[in-house]
């Protein structure tokens, strides 16, 4: 047994660090900073963008032809083969928004159609980042499996668990789902909190906290911010800053409705889990031993399991987040609504004496559309402080029409649209005083 113990505790060492270092720690490349898996990953894309367009837009189009055959014909073969099912068997709303979603791809892919939806800053957009999406997502949530699956969770979950649970009311093994979610990409983080919760590995609340609070958008993204900013010799900071406020927000939401109304039930409607973490001594030989069983049950299933959430990404839920997201940007660049929505972002920015507060206000409330639009709006800003302001609220605001809230919606770990309205509301309001007052202190 000590035996069988000490391979399973090697597999959990060599298959988490080849995760990290694949998929985590971000290296200089001569393009900038990224995560190894990242940067030839975008190397691929970026050599064969137009091939994976076309077939993204195929794949696009099929999803809206075979949900709208699904709805029809009730018995078709759809409904009876569990991954078409999965995919394509859904709602009339659902439907028609991926016959939007194919619509607007088909005129960005073929430049036809009214300006506004084909717009580089609307449409097009979109589709390019739907495009670059539609292969790191899924090979996120592949490559995932190693700083998931290999004991990972259950190693931190006995050994810093004890720190999660007061402060954001989850059980210990939510710890490293927290610590992957904040690193590593919100969407791929989203895909796998609602698959370990529909294997039991964490309640309704426990799966909306994880992915409303913590699925932020990468250290990759980070970087990528502050690269478009001009702020990369303040990253540092700005990543301390982001760290230390989130931490403040989750203990705060958690506390607060919506997600303080949840219910701590697992999927199957019980209020106890169905995984077992046994303890064998101290918490180091818990760790020690639990680490070291998950590790030895690893085979290649927990692999080709991924299929259907890489699946699910491309099919399911692409379609709907360029509808949404294009929709927004649409919304934010060709009507006024997004300058009267900032308003009291605005009074606050003035009361506290930022430059330049209505742009800068408007790029924060942008932020709904998609994280990417505050950069957009602020990058042609002097002013290091209101910048510095911009990049820390796109992404501690972690809620965004052209993305996670669409996941957060689709994969059901926030129950209603009102509540991912709400929480970005929340978000914006409660961590604005602790950026500005960061941003002042440590970095203007």
């Amino acid at each position: 047994m000590k035996t069988a113990q000490r391979i399973g505790f090697f597999k959990f060492i060599v298959g988490t660090l080849l995760g990290i270092l694949l998929v985590l720690i971000p290296f200089n490349f001569s393009n900038g900073m990224d995560t190894i898996l990242f940067h030839y990953l975008k190397l691929f894309i970026e050599d064969y963008k137009i091939i994976i367009q076309y077939l993204l837009v195929i794949c696009v189009s099929l999803s809206a032809l075979l949900s709208l055959y699904a709805l029809i014909n009730k018995k078709s073969v759809l409904h009876q083969k569990r991954l078409c099912k999965k995919l394509f068997v859904t709602t009339p709303f659902y439907v028609v928004n991926r016959f939007f979603g194919a619509f607007i791809s088909i005129l960005c892919l073929f430049k036809i159609g009214p300006a506004f939806i084909i717009s580089p800053d609307t449409g097009v957009a979109m589709l390019d980042l739907a495009t670059q999406l539609s292969i790191l997502v899924p090979m996120m949530l592949l490559f995932q499996t190693f700083i998931l699956e290999f004991g990972a969770m259950e190693f931190l979950g006995e050994l810093v668990g004890f720190i999660v649970k007061p402060l954001f009311k989850v059980s210990e093994i939510c710890a490293v789902n927290i610590i992957s979610a904040w690193v590593g990409p919100g969407n791929a983080a989203i895909l796998g909190t609602q698959e370990l919760f529909e294997k039991g590995y964490f309640t309704v609340k426990e799966a909306a906290v994880i992915g409303s609070q913590f699925a932020t958008s990468s250290i990759g993204w980070v970087v990528l911010v502050s690269s478009v900013l001009g702020l990369m010799d303040h990253f540092g900071l700005i990543f301390l800053g982001i760290t230390l406020i989130g931490v403040i927000l989750g203990i705060i939401s958690v506390r607060i409705p919506p997600i303080r109304n949840y219910p701590n039930t697992y999927v199957d409607g019980t209020t106890e889990s169905s995984i077992s973490t046994p303890k064998n001594g101290s918490k180091l030989q818990t760790a020690y031993t639990n680490s070291a069983n998950r590790a030895n049950s690893i085979s290649l299933k927990n692999f080709t399991s991924k299929i259907d959430n890489m699946s699910f990404y491309v099919f399911w839920l692409t379609p709907i987040i360029i509808f949404w997201g294009a929709g927004a940007l649409m919304i934010s660049i060709y009507t006024p609504i997004l300058s009267w929505v900032s308003l009291p972002i605005e009074m606050i920015l003035n009361l506290a004496g930022v430059p330049d507060a209505s742009v800068t206000a408007s790029a924060i409330m942008a932020g709904f559309a998609d994280n990417y639009l505050p950069v957009i709006l602020g990058k042609g800003l002097p002013s290091i402080e209101s910048k510095a302001i911009i990049a820390m609220m796109s992404i501690l605001q972690l809620i965004f029409m052209s993305e996670i809230a669409t996941l957060l919606k689709s994969c059901k770990l926030v129950d209603k649209f009102r509540d991912i309205i709400i929480i970005f509301l929340e978000r914006t309001f409660i961590s604005l005083p602790f950026v500005i007052l960061f941003v002042k202190l440590f970095i203007s």
